[in-house]
């Protein structure tokens, strides 16, 4: 039984600490490089979710893994890449896996501002910090690839005296499926996260996304947002196989 990183805060009821953040990004690296080891043009719907809090499932095994059901009463907006938001061409791997980079990076800021009161500044290590801004870059080019946070994971783990990261996700999995009571209360906080998820670009970046990205989307657009990002990885991977 998994459960999702929403979940886990919820139970928690404050934000990820920094080791707890180094190992949900080495583990979700890690199945991002797998996910796309196996791409294939048969089944652009395994590269077509947006990571978020809701999407990013922890498994008793450790490992972390990526959904696209039952997030679609999510707004996904604020985690989603302003590539995307703007409905630009991609044209490589390369393009999509920042995609997905982008996505991961706000879902961690978002874990690492879980329930902080605004008036209190996010305790993330130098390190970190740089390696999720790098992640969250607005222009696609200038973002960080999987191998790069995957070397400043292991960089990390060389340099430090944590625990294996399967350790802490499973540690994560066991909090919710220890306290099932405690996610009674996602549905009724689940109004409120896309305001969260906002306010933690504002605080982290300096800025929100910008006004034309918000208005750009409407509501009945957001929900073509899956559909557009699967034709977009149509075109990519079947360009990619044909090379």
């Amino acid at each position: 039984m998994h459960v999702s990183l929403a979940e886990a805060l919820e139970v928690r009821g404050g934000p990820l600490q920094e080791e707890e953040l180094w190992a949900v990004l080495n583990q979700s690296a890690e199945s991002l490089q797998e996910l796309f080891r196996k791409v294939s043009i048969a089944d652009p719907a395994a590269l077509g979710f947006v990571i978020s809090p809701w999407s990013l499932l922890l498994l008793p095994s450790g490992s972390v893994s990526f959904t696209d059901e039952n997030i679609s009463n999510q707004d996904l907006r604020a985690f989603t890449a302003p590539e995307v938001l703007q409905n630009q061409s991609l044209t490589s791997l390369s393009d999509v896996e920042k995609i997905h980079i982008y996505s991961l990076g706000m879902t961690l800021y978002w874990g690492a501002d879980h329930e902080v009161p605004q008036s209190q500044p996010i305790k993330l290590g130098d390190h970190l910090n740089s390696i999720l801004l790098g992640m969250c870059e607005d222009v696609i080019y200038a973002r960080v690839s999987v191998r790069t946070v995957l070397d400043a994971c292991s960089a990390h783990i060389r340099n430090s005296n944590c625990a294996p990261s399967f350790s802490y996700v499973k540690q994560l999995v066991k909090l919710v499926l220890g306290n099932l009571s405690g996610t009674d209360q996602l549905a009724r906080n689940s109004e409120q996260k896309p305001d969260r998820s906002q306010a933690i670009r504002d605080r982290l970046r300096g800025k929100g996304l910008p006004t034309e990205f918000r208005t750009l989307v409407s509501e009945r657009e957001e929900c073509t947002l899956r559909s557009v990002l699967l034709e977009k990885l149509r075109k990519v991977i079947k360009s990619f196989l044909m090379e």
